[in-house]
């Protein structure tokens, strides 16, 4: 069951970008790369080391992209924030040393203010390496469950909860926040919900959006209008049931792009990903090929296209790429080759 978000919450995120960021404060002050402290402090998790990252990486953005336009007009605002505090310093000449440490401090809050208005602009990027998983909760109570080799951007506003699924397939399962759309994208695609559990895939030049529980709609990127309170569809979308699944073209772009097609599936084998299942049904060799290739880095490769259309249904195991060969080979009639780089190919039998 779900609890409805709590505007006032405070995330995990937040938090630990706050401790980040005080790290990075003791640190510039002491004129120091790090401290036992610090390092005990950032190896602690993942959660940890990903905080530091996205607070210190745009401080030494900003010592590198000087002279660029936007950021030397945010160099401008924290320099006359600093100014402004210093201004009694030049009325009299005679205050205590304490004065002067509290200008400099308040130079440099200024300066990590500006790195912090532009860390919280840019979206925050979780992965996933081959062959792992990893769930990752959200400021709002939602989660993200990632798949092997995968990778989804998320940024958060007041108004809006932007997600996009960069590579690979995650499970969203989305807290209910009637004012804050919660939005994914995935190629050309957007699904839009604002409490429910979905499941996106990119599957070479397809996207394939599985509704678990609740409602979405799927539309087309440029006409998602989620600048606001509430969100509006210039056309209409796609709607989606619990149970259905969308299989459209990631791009909308080509000659090549494909109508949309809804079809009814069985969530407990759609999501079977989860429990370390690879289920295909009545999938394409070649789409099949692409998702155990996500879980090995031996690779499999199918280049001749009437081999890649074959159309196969199974069971495998996530990493056990031997046995899916083996498998194939033996009741689709293919020869396996394995090539210099160590590459799998699987060609029609002659």
């Amino acid at each position: 069951m779900r609890r409805d978000a709590r505007p006032g919450d405070l995330g995990p995120s937040e938090r630990l970008l706050e401790e980040a960021s005080s790290w990075l404060m003791r640190l510039h002050e002491l004129g120091l790369r790090s401290t036992q402290e610090f390092e005990a402090w950032r190896r602690s998790s993942q959660e940890h080391e990903d905080a530091w990252d996205r607070v210190a990486k745009p401080w030494h953005y900003l010592g590198e992209q000087a002279t660029a336009p936007e950021l030397i007009a945010l160099r401008c605002a924290a320099l006359e924030q600093a100014r402004r505090a210093g201004r009694s310093r030049w009325r009299d000449r005679r205050l205590p040393h304490w004065t002067f440490r509290f200008v400099a401090t308040a130079a440099g809050l200024a300066a990590i203010a500006l790195v912090f208005f532009y860390v919280w602009q840019q979206p925050t990027i979780y992965r996933t390496d081959v062959g792992g998983r990893r769930v990752v909760q959200l400021d709002d109570g939602s989660t993200v469950s990632l798949d092997s080799d995968s990778v989804v951007s998320v940024r958060y506003t007041k108004n809006t909860r932007e997600l996009a699924l960069l590579r690979g397939q995650g499970r969203f399962d989305v807290m209910h926040d009637v004012e804050r759309p919660f939005s994914v994208v995935a190629g050309d695609r957007m699904v839009v919900a604002t409490g429910t559990s979905f499941d996106v895939d990119l599957v070479g030049s397809e996207v394939l959006v599985t509704l678990i529980e609740g409602h979405v709609v799927v539309v087309d990127r440029q006409q998602g209008d989620l600048d606001g309170a509430g969100f509006t569809f210039p056309h209409p979308g796609l709607e989606l049931q619990p149970g259905e699944r969308l299989l459209a073209s990631a791009s909308l772009e080509g000659s090549s792009r494909m109508p949309p097609i809804i079809q009814r599936v069985n969530v407990a084998r759609a999501t079977a990903w989860q429990a370390g299942q690879l289920v295909f049904d009545d999938e394409t060799l070649v789409a099949a090929v692409e998702r155990v290739n996500r879980y090995s880095r031996t690779k499999v490769v199918v280049r001749d296209p009437n081999t890649a259309a074959i159309r196969l249904s199974g069971v495998f195991k996530e990493g056990d790429t031997q046995a899916f060969v083996d498998t194939v080979t033996r009741y689709l009639s293919l020869d396996e080759r394995t090539r210099a780089d160590g590459t799998v190919e699987l060609r029609r039998r002659e």
